[in-house]
């Protein structure tokens, strides 16, 4: 990402807080160079690529056209945005489309904030004849405890509930109780939650390369005392229809893979052919069990038409009940 890196140099200059929330609504723009002064109300400018040093005259939608590589807009593409840098300013253009979604609903004054509220510190006017008065902002007790900034936190908290429809439920979960109790007890400055790309896709990564880990010492075992191959089939919320694979072994079941039959007609035939697949992932040196049970009415030997005359099935070892 070197050329991004140097894009992101050239444009770099002290931009005013109008210019850097044109930025954050159209992120293109700090990959090129204004040459020419854009009118107070539209109008096109004389642009600059920071990649390719491309002048071209136009507006946002030429500057995407450029970067993004679109043509027929009236701009050449830019030769110079390789596919890593394409995957990267759509990454950009994403989140900032997710930004505009986002509806930003302001916390009522907080003069009146209590700390008995049903919030746990959230905002409460007092009633109209109430010996009740409002909390002090500045008192001792308001101030060792920052009752103001968890009132604040535990509004936003509820909203991201309530507008993004998660369970109650999900507040029980130890790992974003974890997350919070983390980010409370460390100090660290200007932290932002994960975006929206990072959790499908680098962080997505990382957690299964975890759980890969955490499942070796399970794999390990398969050789010495075998695996038995099971499978399921059921349709999901899409209405797809998925067959399940999982290994059983004295440690437990692990799963390994829901395959897509959409479109396919599963016989016997089909079904072997995954099962065959499923042998080969996990090794057939790895592979016993008691038999295989009927699928379909199709018998033993022939749902997976495992003939041992096949070599690579050879080392597996069945044995009758």
């Amino acid at each position: 990402m070197e050329s991004m890196a140097s894009s992101n140099s050239a444009s770099s200059t002290t931009a005013t807080p109008s210019q850097q929330s044109s930025v954050d609504k159209d992120p293109l723009w700090k990959h090129v160079t204004k040459l020419v002064k854009m009118k107070e109300r539209g109008g096109n400018t004389k642009i600059k690529c920071n990649f390719y040093n491309l002048e071209f005259t136009g507006s946002y939608s030429r500057v995407k056209a450029h970067l993004l590589q679109i043509k027929g807009e009236g701009v050449s593409v830019c030769p110079r945005v390789t596919a890593d840098i394409l995957l990267q300013l759509r990454r950009e253009m994403t989140d900032a489309e997710e930004r505009k979604r986002q509806v930003v609903i302001p916390l009522p004054p907080l003069s009146y904030a209590s700390s008995d509220s049903a919030w746990g510190g959230a905002e409460m006017l007092p009633k109209q004849g109430s010996k009740r008065r409002a909390i002090d902002k500045n008192s001792p007790i308001n101030k060792a405890f920052n009752q103001e900034v968890r009132a604040q936190v535990d509004g936003e908290i509820a909203r991201a509930f309530y507008s993004g429809g998660l369970l109650f439920h999900f507040s029980r979960n130890p790992h974003y109780i974890k997350s919070y109790t983390l980010a409370a007890n460390n100090n660290i400055p200007s932290y932002v939650p994960p975006c929206y790309n990072a959790l499908r896709t680098t962080l997505l990564e990382k957690e299964r390369e975890h759980i890969e880990r955490l499942l070796e010492p399970i794999k390990t075992t398969w050789k010495e005392k075998g695996v038995t191959i099971v499978s399921d089939g059921w349709t999901d919320s899409q209405r797809r229809p998925l067959i399940n694979f999982m290994v059983v072994t004295e440690s437990g079941p692990m799963f390994l893979k829901a395959v897509n039959c959409e479109g396919e007609y599963k016989d016997k035939f089909y079904i072997s052919s995954l099962i065959k697949k499923v042998i080969m992932q996990v090794g057939p040196q790895k592979v016993g069990g008691d038999r295989f049970d009927p699928l379909d009415g199709a018998e033993e030997l022939e749902i997976s038409s495992l003939s041992l005359d096949e070599p690579e099935f050879e080392v597996m070892f069945l044995q009758d009940d």
